[in-house]
C-alpha cells in the first residue's frame, strides 16, 4: 500500500505590528479625506487593509482614536517641516513669509485632511475637538517665537500683543481653507497664486506691527490691506 503523500502546509507571513499600524493609519487617512469623520466606518478602513473590523480594534480601540492618530502623525510631519525650515529664514518679515506660505502650501497639497481636522475642531465632540486644538498648539507655536523674537531684535513694536498677531495671521489663513474644503469649485482659491497671497498677508501683518513703518509707503500699505479685505470679503 503506498504511503500517503504530505501536502506541504503554506507558510503564513505574519506582518510585523508596525506595517500594520501603517496600513491602518494610510487606509484610515484615505477614508477620512473621502467620508469625513463622522460617516466614516472603521469596516471600510478594515476592508481597504484586508482584515477584519474586530483587527483595527485591536490596535485603535475608537474611531475617535483612529482619527485622533492620523491628525496626530499629520501634525508631527508638518511641524518639524516648519520648525526645521524655519532655522534657515533669517529677518521677522522673511520669516512671517515662511511661514504663511508654507501654511498655504500645506492646505491646497493635503486639503481633504485640513478640511477634516478644521471640521471636528468645531465639531460637537467635544473631547475631539480640544484634542484637536492640543495639536494645533505645537504647530502654531512658532509664529508665537517668531514675534517675541522680532520685539527683542527691535525689527517689532515693543506693545505688540503676540497672541493678537497668532491668531490673526492663522485665522486669515482659516478662511482660504474653509472656503477650499467646503467649495472646491472656488476658482480663486482652487487656483490660489500662493506667492503673491502669501506676499499679502506678510505685508498685512508685518506692516501693521513693524517697528518701521515709516520706511513703508502708506499707498503700497493700503493698497495691499484693500485688496487683502475684497479676498477674504469673497471667502465669507
Amino acid at each position: 500500500m503506498p504511503a500517503p503523500v504530505k501536502t506541504a502546509r503554506k507558510k503564513v507571513v505574519r506582518q510585523s505590528r508596525e506595517a500594520r499600524v501603517r496600513d491602518i493609519l494610510n487606509a484610515a487617512r484615505e477614508v477620512f479625506e473621502a467620508r469625513g469623520y463622522e460617516k466614516a466606518t472603521v469596516a471600510e478602513i478594515a476592508s481597504r487593509v484586508g482584515i477584519v473590523e474586530g483587527t483595527v480594534f485591536s490596535y485603535f480601540p475608537s474611531k475617535r482614536v483612529l482619527v485622533l492618530k492620523v491628525m496626530e502623525q499629520f501634525y508631527h510631519q508638518i511641524t518639524l517641516q516648519i520648525e526645521e525650515g524655519i532655522q534657515g529664514v533669517n529677518g521677522t518679515r522673511e520669516r512671517f513669509y515662511f511661514v504663511i506660505w508654507n501654511h498655504l502650501n500645506i492646505m491646497t497639497q493635503n486639503r481633504a485632511l485640513c478640511g477634516v481636522i478644521l471640521n471636528e475642531s468645531r465639531g460637537i465632540d467635544h473631547e475631539l475637538s480640544q484634542q484637536v486644538r492640543l495639536l494645533n498648539r505645537r504647530y502654531t507655536e512658532v509664529v508665537t517665537q517668531i514675534t517675541q523674537d522680532g520685539i527683542v531684535s527691535g525689527e517689532l513694536r515693543p506693545d505688540v500683543s503676540v497672541i493678537l498677531v497668532r491668531n490673526t495671521l492663522f485665522g486669515t489663513l482659516e478662511h482660504y481653507l474653509w472656503s477650499m474644503y467646503q467649495d472646491s469649485k472656488d476658482t480663486e482659491t482652487t487656483t490660489l497664486d500662493i506667492h503673491q497671497t502669501s506676499q499679502q498677508i506678510t505685508r498685512l501683518i508685518f506692516g501693521g506691527i513693524s517697528n518701521n513703518n515709516q520706511n513703508l509707503p502708506d499707498k503700497s500699505v493700503k493698497g495691499e490691506v484693500s485688496e487683502l479685505i475684497k479676498k477674504l470679503n469673497k471667502l465669507l
